[in-house]
Order: C-alpha cells, then structure tokens, then sequence
C-alpha cells in the first residue's frame, strides 16, 4: 500500500445485525393492526383505537432502516470477499491493512470475518504471536476444560502463561501465545 492509503476515512455506517430492527418495526406494526382492529370492534383500551393506527408510518420507516442495515451487511461482505480473494484466500496480513483497503473499520472487518467463517465461505485463523490473520489456514477449536464463559463485561487482559485458555472463547492457547488463533483477542 502507498502512504495516501493509510489517510483514507472509513465508511461511518457498522456492520451489526438487523433482527433487533426488524422486531421493533414489527412490533409497531402488530400495534397498528391492532388499533384497527379494536377500531372495527369498537373496543376503547387506552384510546388505542383512535390514535394507534398512526404506528404504521414509524413501522415503515423501521422497516425501511433494517432493509438498509442488510444492505450494508452484504456490501461489507462483499467487499471483505473481494480483498481476500485478491490474496488468493492465502498468506499473512494484518487486519488494519485489510480494513483500509476496503475502507471499512477494523472491529467490523473482524466481524464479516468471523461471520464468513462460520459460514464457511472462508478459511482463517490468527498468529498468535502477532495477530495477524493467516489466509487458508483452519483453527481448530481446542476448548479448555477450566474455561468458563464470563458476563459480557470487559474482561481484564490475561498473560497467557497465567492462563492456558482465551478468557473470551475458551480456545486451548499456544505457549507464550499473545493473540488467540481463533478469536484473534489480545492476550498480553
């Protein structure tokens, strides 16, 4: 990559799920349609017969918002897809590299990763020594026995030669390891 690379501004939208969308807007909607229908029954619960159908426009918008944040998640996918195949889904590369070329955030290029992953459209792990990602390479998961899944609060950083397990997944780590191969968390 040249220096004018590294100067570029990553896109402001985020790659996140739409399900949480989607049921706010369908809540809305059953709302409206119940609205009308205690309007057809002449039915007064909290005056939602005259005011609750007025839910059907924020319910098309909401819509409208979670149809957008799909399109987002398959325009990240997509461009995440094309860089890796540039690197013939082979070699070591750092996932800021990654990020800048597509211009998309690092935290939501790892996730497209892991997404594609688990999908199996693409092969990865993490050095655990530098992080970086290793195209074309399968982690095999080694859970550790002692692991046991924390709250989702921040964690505190863990040496690895405290612990042999990524206190964040659970994966059986390398000795001296200070990325996790399978999450690609920070050890030390």
């Amino acid at each position: 990559m040249n220096d004018t690379s590294y100067k570029r501004e990553y896109q402001k939208q985020k790659y996140e799920a739409a399900i949480g969308t989607f049921a706010t807007a369908i809540v809305f909607l059953f709302v409206a349609i119940l609205s009308l229908v205690f309007l057809a029954l002449d039915i007064d619960f909290i005056g939602l017969s005259s005011w609750g159908y007025w839910l059907f426009i924020p319910a098309f918008f909401i819509f409208i918002g979670g149809f957008e944040q799909l399109y987002t998640n398959y325009k990240y996918k997509k461009a995440v897809k094309a860089a890796i195949a540039e690197r013939n889904f082979q070699g070591t590369h750092k996932l800021e590299n990654i990020a800048l070329e597509v211009g998309i955030k690092p935290s939501d290029v790892l996730r497209v990763l892991l997404d594609l992953r688990q999908k199996g459209e693409i092969r990865y792990k993490f050095n655990p020594a530098t992080g970086e990602i290793m195209l074309g390479e399968k982690v095999e998961y080694e859970p550790a026995e002692e692991f046991q899944a924390k709250p989702e609060k921040p964690i505190e950083k863990v040496r690895s030669g405290e612990k042999n397990y990524c206190p964040y997944c659970g994966h059986q780590l390398r000795p001296n390891a200070n990325f996790c191969e399978n999450c690609g968390s920070k050890i030390q």
